[in-house]
């Protein structure tokens, strides 16, 4: 991400390589170094002071797309990231649903066999009662 350096520059790492916008109060200076206070306002160069102006915000609202842009990418593999982890989770609980719905018949269906078989004991015990108490009464 871009970070900012001690001489107030906006350091972009993006792109091809590095790009170094330098955002220094130096460019913000009058080219002839003196004092704007010092003079008579009207001898002062004001389109010139103008254009210095306008060129300086040019400067800034470049860097300022330059992290506009930068910052839309890493949404956008935010983005992408956050959309995997969901499809990812949605994934793992399905299978988790499955292996415990599968748990669950696989239960189901043993203790219908073991209920299976203790109605055939509990038939066949039944069935040899019916036969001792017919040996018992002749």
């Amino acid at each position: 991400m871009a970070s900012v350096s001690k001489d107030h520059g906006v350091t972009d790492l993006s792109g091809d390589g590095r790009r170094r916008v330098e955002l220094r109060a130096e460019d913000l200076k009058s080219p002839q170094g003196t004092s704007q206070s010092s003079g008579n306002l009207k001898d002062h160069d004001w389109d010139q002071l103008q254009e210095e102006y306008i060129g300086s915000m040019e400067k800034h609202e470049q860097a300022e797309q330059e992290l506009r842009n930068h910052v839309s990418k890493l949404l956008e593999i935010f983005m992408a990231w956050s959309e995997t982890t969901i499809t990812r989770d949605e994934i793992r609980a399905l299978k988790r649903f499955k292996t415990q719905m599968q748990h669950v018949q696989t239960s189901e269906e043993s203790l219908e066999l073991k209920r299976k078989h203790y109605v055939d004991v509990v038939k066949a015990f039944e069935s040899a009662l019916a036969l001792l108490n017919d040996r018992i009464k002749p």
